[in-house]
């Protein structure tokens, strides 16, 4: 198999980022931020910046129209206007001639506060009385359902079925604990990155390191009040996203300072700036009560969630119930009450991290399943396999499940851990924890909109135009597989021209499935212009295009592969033919299948699940961990690409391993203390696993391209479950404060030898 032009540039070196963009002239483009997590702005002085030699721009708030954006409540102005909320939010910004003279202009912004009482606590946040992040919440504009708190409440959310309180109140098993998250950071090497350059008309290019060049195109021609047309979003290679990537955040004053200095401006923020800046991973605490038969059948579950959603909620973490019934599990609950708030405090803004809002719940509900299994007297596998969700059950929040493997992967994690030989030694044991993803059904059609183009060119190779951005999961490799499939040619033999919002096909960014989505765009896209090119051979062959084979680079008579014609040829003669050039877009069969997916509303066709089993040892005087095996099974829907599978399943435990045993963005009165990869202890090479065995289970999705589902966001998400479970497994304590730090456990096992621990 040919390699695609893509990967050959990855792996050489060759692929372009945005820091690989170069113009002449460019300036460097630098924030004055707030020391400060909450104040009243009372004066922004900029004359002696603007007075600097080789300054060329100066930016405030007063420099936009009175705006606020955000993704799903827009919560947030571009540069703080009235007043600042939390540590390092944008008051102002420079663009200069290097990076020194644009430092030294940023010391020269004087700003002159008002210190406000600060909330740091989701909780004390909650109280009445406490200090209000936002006095004007209900002004904001949102996508729906609308914000229904009060206060520092952003959304509140109920989900009810059955009747848990009776359940609990006749309960013969039940189980109590409450479980805390801390906020992380996505741990992409690249940090967000942008580099704007206007023509003399006002036009501009904006180069980013944004997983969704449409998105970003909109929020900023939208603030700015444009016209689409004036603004052009190039989409570079991004170095890592994990749902960081996804929002607006340096685009519009990139924009605005290369307008007003009338050269190019790169910003490229530091990992300070990332860690106290941009949008991380919510924290969380999470109640949980359950109740279960003696003999292990789940009965009920209640639920008590709050999410610290920060200065801004850039999260999907609205009023909808989806993004909180993942607490339930894939599990078979009759009885469920969960209620989760968000609330807003002066810590660090909140965004998508690999997963939002999943790897929280599922270290909460597949921590406490265990504890409630051992009640019960049955194997962690053995109580999930008897609880597992099947095939049209429905759920609490709505929908219908399809298709699911997920009893298959607990089967594959049971054989496996069965699999481990000879005695457990001191110190030593095993874990499994579950996973689900994306399980809202559909309301009327599969997703936002998705295209994709395919030309053949003249001399039979292709290119394949997409919005869908390659940013580190080998997205192209996949979309270029697929077309390569269709139209039976190698896959080296096709190009790609991606993420260009002058030049390919809307796309919503990548991310949360959605290249499988995307994947049945190109699929559909690939089999139009595989339709048009037998069509214009079939004349040539005197033949019908049904009766046609095309491979080896000829269209031939089936049985009969003497008589034929080369792709070549037939493409070239379309060039100069009426009909001209063949170019598939496959838009009569996308219709067909979006009328065929309304026919299913409700339906819940795209989940993803997961099982993974980890077996570790535990240091009892050091309290130090040590991975010894790490295995999983995930439900793919049809393998694609396996390599990159199993790429993207080694990538997600380790990034798990992150947030469940180092990883947390430590504060003190809403001061990040630990803003820098010196002191932020994300996962070295030398942490990882010597090896992550992988097992692929395939219970194909309908709407997926072959079937394929998901694979991005479940391996994050069991991981911190099954490593507590562990731990409980091999030295008897249980860890419900993330992350499972040395100090913890040492601390936990003394209890334990002293009687204070519980497995409560």
């Amino acid at each position: 198999m040919s390699i695609p032009f893509h990967s050959v540039e990855k792996a050489s070196g060759k692929a372009v980022f945005v820091g690989d963009v170069r113009l002449n002239h460019t300036l460097v483009g630098k924030f004055c931020r707030s020391p400060l997590p909450h104040a009243r702005i009372l004066r922004i002085d900029t004359s002696r910046a603007e007075k600097l030699a080789g300054v060329k721009a100066v930016v405030t708030h007063r420099d936009f129209p009175d705006r606020r954006i955000g993704r799903w409540v827009c919560d947030r102005p571009v540069l703080a206007a009235g007043k600042v909320r939390h540590v390092g939010e944008a008051v102002a910004a420079v663009a200069a001639v290097d990076q020194d003279l644009a430092e030294e202009a940023v010391r020269l912004i004087k700003v002159e506060y008002e210190e406000l009482p600060a909330v740091c606590d989701v909780f004390e946040a909650m109280k009445d009385g406490a200090p209000l992040v936002h006095e004007d919440l209900a002004s904001y504009d949102w996508t729906p359902p609308a914000p229904n708190g009060s206060g520092n409440l952003l959304h509140q959310v109920r989900i009810l079925a059955g009747d848990a309180e009776k359940a609990l109140a006749g309960a013969e098993v039940m189980h109590h604990e409450s479980y805390a998250t801390k906020s992380v950071h996505h741990g992409f090497v690249e940090s967000h990155q942008a580099l704007a350059a206007a023509t003399p008309s006002g036009r501009v290019t904006l180069w980013d390191s944004t997983k969704d060049p449409f998105l970003v195109r909109k929020v900023v021609a939208g603030i700015l009040g444009w016209p689409l047309a004036r603004l052009r979003v190039i989409a570079a290679r991004v170095g890592g996203d994990f749902g960081g990537k996804g929002s607006v955040s340096i685009e519009p004053v990139c924009v605005l300072l290369a307008l007003r200095s009338g050269y190019p401006v790169k910003i490229v923020l530091d990992f300070r700036e990332e860690l106290t800046a941009t949008f991380i991973r919510t924290a969380s605490h999470i109640e949980l009560t359950s109740v279960a038969t003696r003999s292990g059948d789940l009965v009920a579950l209640k639920a008590r969630l709050v999410f610290d959603a920060g200065a801004y909620s850039d999260s999907k973490m609205t009023g909808h119930p989806y993004p909180y019934n993942i607490v339930q599990g894939p599990y078979r609950i009759p009885n469920v009450d969960i209620e989760a708030r968000v609330v807003y405090t002066n810590n660090t803004p909140t965004g998508a991290c690999r997963g939002p809002r999943g790897p929280q719940q599922h270290f909460a509900i597949e921590s406490h399943l265990d504890g409630l299994a051992k009640k019960v007297g049955l194997s962690p596998l053995d109580f999930r396999l008897r609880n597992v969700m099947v095939c049209g059950q429905k759920l609490p929040a709505g929908g219908i499940l399809a298709e699911t493997g997920i009893a298959r992967t607990m089967m594959a994690a049971r054989e496996h851990v069965f699999r481990d030989e000879g005695p457990k030694r001191d110190g030593e044991g095993w874990g499994v924890a579950c996973a689900w993803w994306s399980i809202a059904p559909r309301l009327g059609m599969e997703g936002p909109p998705s295209s994709a183009w395919v030309k053949f060119n003249e001399d039979g190779t292709a290119t394949l135009f997409t919005g869908c951005t390659e940013q580190g999961g080998g997205q192209h490799d996949v979309l270029v597989q697929i077309a390569a499939a269709i139209l039976s040619i190698p896959p080296g033999d096709i190009a790609v021209l991606a993420s260009d919002t002058d030049a390919t096909p809307y796309e919503i960014g990548t991310g949360g499935h959605v290249v499988t989505r995307v994947g049945n765009s190109v699929k559909l896209a690939a089999e139009d212009a595989r339709r048009q090119l037998l069509d214009a051979a079939a004349s040539r062959l005197k033949a019908a295009p049904e009766g046609l084979e095309l491979g080896g680079g000829k269209i031939f008579r089936r049985g009969a592969p003497g008589e034929s014609v080369t792709v070549a040829g037939i493409c070239a003669e379309a060039i100069t033919s009426a009909r001209g050039p063949i170019v598939g877009v496959g838009a009569d069969l996308r219709e067909e299948d979006v009328a065929e997916n309304r026919g299913e509303k409700g339906i819940i066709d795209s989940m993803q699940t997961a099982t993974h089993a980890v077996k570790l040892a535990v240091d009892r005087e050091t309290g130090k961990i040590r991975i010894l095996k790490y295995f999983a099974s995930h439900d793919v829907g049809f393998t694609v690409n396996e390599r990159n599978i199993e790429g993207q399943i080694e990538g997600g435990v380790v990034q798990g391993m992150g947030f469940a045993l180092s990883e947390q963005v430590v504060r003190q009165k809403a001061i990040t203390l630990n803003p820098g990869l010196r002191d932020y202890r994300a996962p070295r090479s030398g942490d990882a696993p010597r090896s992550v065995e992988t097992s692929l289970v395939e219970s194909p999705r309908k709407y997926g391209a072959f079937g394929a589902r998901g694979v991005g966001e479940p391996p994050n998400l069991p991981v911190a479950a099954a490593i507590g479970n562990a731990i409980y497994d091999a030295v008897g304590v249980r860890i419900r404060d993330l992350p499972f730090t040395s100090d913890k456990i040492v601390a936990a096992m003394r209890g334990l030898r002293a009687g204070t621990e519980t497995e409560s």
